[in-house]
């Protein structure tokens, strides 16, 4: 019998049967450390490029696949999104590239507090913080989609936490392709090009959300998967709308 370090279990095996802790603790040095950092980061590279190979090609497909159970090789999903939108963060920082997007929610900012004083100061910082976050705005705007879908495809019968999941990976795909996009983009200096280049990545991304809702709802009619993907849309605007009000009326009360 071995006792778990972990738990004081008393258990048989490699692996303890309360907690699941390895039978073999090694000790912690300089050989170790470097070993398990190795395994750490082949692990993960495996995890993303397996989970980004099976997204790219069949995405809706595979993100069922995994609610149904097959996620011993996929990377997790509320981890996925976070690695690769901080990756994209930091690549665009470094690589110093504004969009049109970019320039609009700026100039929104700026006329909030040109405009507005102190009282809608509130709203203002939200939208530096969002232009300055990528990563972590994006995980905020998870749970809303996820709310907006969940909502028109009620009768699928996926609970809201399955939505989230499907959500995430959809937004972590999205984000492979926009790195993909960011490569190239790199070279070009013409901001009018880069801007075009910009409104293609809007429709692509779209065009992405059908195709992973059409292929994940699969056992809707087609006309009624496309049309509830588009009133997702519509129901997101209507939510983020919403929250943006609310936003505002509280730093209104605060202010």
């Amino acid at each position: 019998m071995i006792v778990c370090k972990n738990c004081n279990h008393s258990f048989e095996g490699k692996f303890c049967n309360n907690c699941g802790q390895s039978a073999k603790t090694r000790e912690i040095n300089f050989k170790n450390t470097i070993q398990e950092f190795q395994q750490s980061i082949i692990q993960i590279d495996k995890g993303i490029f397996f989970t980004t190979k099976q997204l790219l090609l069949k995405p809706g497909l595979t993100i069922r696949e995994y609610l149904e159970g097959k996620r011993v090789n996929h990377f997790k999903p509320f981890a996925y999104i976070l690695v690769l939108s901080t990756i994209y963060a930091l690549l665009s920082i470094s690589f110093n590239k504004t969009t049109y997007i970019t320039e609009f929610i700026d100039g929104v900012n700026n006329g909030i507090r040109d405009r507005s004083s102190n009282d809608l100061e509130f709203l203002g910082g939200f939208f530096e913080w969002a232009t300055s976050n990528y990563a972590y705005f994006t995980l905020l705007t998870i749970p809303i989609w996820s709310l907006a879908s969940y909502l028109c495809f009620i009768r699928a019968k996926f609970n809201y936490f399955e939505h989230l999941i499907l959500n995430s990976y959809l937004a972590g795909l999205r984000t492979v392709i926009y790195l993909m996009i960011l490569s190239f983009t790199f070279f070009i200096e013409d901001q009018s090009i880069n801007d075009g280049i910009d409104v293609f990545k809007s429709y692509l991304g779209m065009g992405l959300t059908f195709l992973v809702y059409y292929q994940f709802f699969n056992l809707t009619s087609p006309f009624k998967r496309i049309f509830l993907t588009l009133l997702t849309y519509i129901l997101l605007l209507i939510l983020t709308a919403i929250i943006f009000v609310a936003l505002a009326f509280m730093s209104l009360l605060w202010n």
